[in-house]
Parts: structure tokens; sequence; C-alpha cells
């Protein structure tokens, strides 16, 4: 008898231990993004100079694009994924009022930020110079949201000089109905902002916000004294709060349920489940030290926009530093 209950016990010690090795190769960050075939989704392409007339040929566009994946060619030590944050609500075609690239390296848990502010003047192809958050509603006005998300996907690429392995994209409705689900989120306010979506004013301080309220709070830029670029500083304090918030002890038994609520909110992803568990697994412990953030130089003016075929406001990259930018933060 006691040596059946020493080997069933030892069995399950073995059992034990190798599922939990298990779980640790499958879902370890290093371990997991050496395994699978990280996707590139899009390359940047030759850039079009300044005062170079493109004629482009008027192709047919499918209904339904198909959106294909190349595999990279060896083992990545980082990747980057592509943040879009959609002015939809409902079916409607949408620009993207938020357009954020990290730069993830497991093996260091390291991550690089860049946000690029909507009004920023770069090329798309087969319009011209005109604003980076048009590039996703060109694209779904010839071929629907897939077409909308390679179209973003492609100008960013070109923009920064890198290609993009992973995006997500979510609404405003998902957005705040994801921030609901994890129980809202705590936030730091240096000074009183007024919130004119929400007609709210968040009063200084730290204070726990709903969904409506960080919807607000990250689409809001005129209470801001340097408009977009605090704006864009508040957007990415609050993507490391929602991170934090995701991976509370009292969350980390909801993972499973919150990825169905992540696929549910989040308009779509090439991220597989594994992805995002790991990704989980990545930020657990992550500081603020972890995290280098960077904005856009350039300067603010005004040129004539190929769309409306008049002069609009646009933030002018400048194009030396972007790339100073890319070369150290977004490239091995």
């Amino acid at each position: 008898m006691r040596r059946w209950v020493v080997y069933t016990a030892g069995c399950l010690f073995v059992g034990i231990i190798g599922g939990g090795l298990g779980v640790y190769w499958k879902y370890e960050p290093v371990h997991h993004f050496e395994q699978v075939d990280v996707p590139v989704l899009s390359r940047p392409k030759v850039p079009i100079e300044e005062g170079v007339t493109v004629i482009q040929s008027k192709v047919a566009v499918e209904a339904t694009p198909q959106f294909t994946q190349q595999a990279s060619a060896k083992p990545v030590k980082s990747f980057n994924v592509l943040l879009l944050g959609t002015d939809a609500r409902g079916t409607e075609n949408s620009r993207s009022d938020v357009v954020i690239v990290l730069h993830i390296i497991p093996s260091t848990r390291k991550i690089n930020m860049i946000s690029i502010p909507r009004d920023s003047r770069v090329y798309i192809d087969g319009v011209g110079y005109t604003k980076i958050n048009h590039a996703h509603i060109l694209g779904e006005m010839r071929g629907g949201n897939e077409a909308g998300t390679k179209e973003a996907l492609q100008t960013v690429s070109n923009f920064l000089d890198v290609p993009i392995n992973y995006y997500m994209k979510t609404n405003f409705k998902g957005f705040e109905d994801f921030i609901d689900t994890i129980g809202g989120v705590n936030v730091e306010v240096k000074n009183d902002i007024y919130l004119l979506h929400a007609g709210v004013t968040l009063p200084q301080g730290k204070q726990h916000i709903d969904g409506k309220l960080a919807l607000s709070l990250a689409r809001e830029r005129y209470a801001f004294a340097n408009g977009d670029f605090d704006r864009q500083s508040e957007q990415t304090q609050l993507l490391k709060t929602v991170a934090t918030e995701i991976l509370r002890p009292e969350h980390m038994g909801e993972i499973a349920g919150l990825l169905a609520k992540v696929k549910k909110d989040i308009v779509d992803t090439n991220f597989q489940d594994s992805d995002i568990i790991s990704l989980a697994w990545l930020f657990k412990g992550m500081t603020a030290d972890d995290f280098t953030t960077k904005q856009v130089p350039g300067q603010s003016g005004y040129e004539m926009d190929p769309l409306v075929h008049s002069r609009l406001y646009y933030w002018i990259p400048d194009m030396v530093k972007v790339k100073e930018i890319s070369s150290t933060l977004f490239k091995d």
C-alpha cells in the first residue's frame, strides 16, 4: 500500500514538474518568441523624395483583401508592434486617432515606444504627402477593414523605415469597454484637466477612473499646453497603467477570461492567444525604467493637402532625427 502511495505521489510530482516546465517553455517570453514564426506584415519601401511626381495606375481592389504574413527569415531578438486607436463608432470608416509603435525586446524585458502625432505629414502610396491618420480611412474606402489596417501598417513602416510584425487595433467603444472590464485604472493628474468629450474636469492628484473617462483622457489635447504632444505623453502613461492593472494579482487568475474580452473589444489583431499570454508574462514586473518613450521631432507648419486641395495644419517631421530614433530604438 505504501509503495502504491509513493509511486502515485512520485508520478504526480513528475507530472506537475513536467507540466510546469511545459508551461514555462511555451509561454516564457524569450522561449516563446524564439519558437514561433514571428510574422512580417510590412517592410519599408524605398521612400519617395519630396517634389517627385508619382503616377500610379488604377488597380481594382478586392472586396475582402487577403492579409498575407511573411515569416521572419531568422530568429528575432526583438519585434515591432503597431497600436492603432481609431475614431470609429460602429461600422463607419475611420481615421487612426492614436498611432503608437512598440519595439519589444523579450530577452532584456525592455520596450521602446514612439507616439506618432495624428497630424504628422507622411507619404501615402497613390496619394502623396498627407496626414498619417488618413492612411487607415483611405485603405478602408478602397477595400474594407483589412485594407485599412494594411495601409496604416505600410505607411508607418515606410515612415520609420522598420518592419512591422504585429498590430492591435481598437475603436472608442472597445477601449472603453475593456477598461471597465479590468475595473478601471489608476491615474495621476498633474493639473486639473477639463475633458471636452466627457464634459467633466479631472482634479489634480491620484484617482481611479472608468472606461469613459480613460477614453476622454486618451483623446484630450486642447486642455494641454503642448497640445498633441502632451496628449501623447498621457497615452503612453495610460498604456503602462493598463498593463499594470491587467497584471495585478487579482487578475492573474482571469487571464483566460480577459483573452476572450480582448478579442471582443479589440477590433482586430494578429496576436495569437499564446502570444498575448507571453506578453502578459513579459509585462509582469516591468517598471517605468524598462520603458523608453520618444516623440516625433519636427515643427508645426501648413502645407497643401492632396485630398482636400487646400492648406492644412501639419506636424512636419524632422526625418533626419526620425531615422536616428528608428536606427537606435527600433532595430536590433
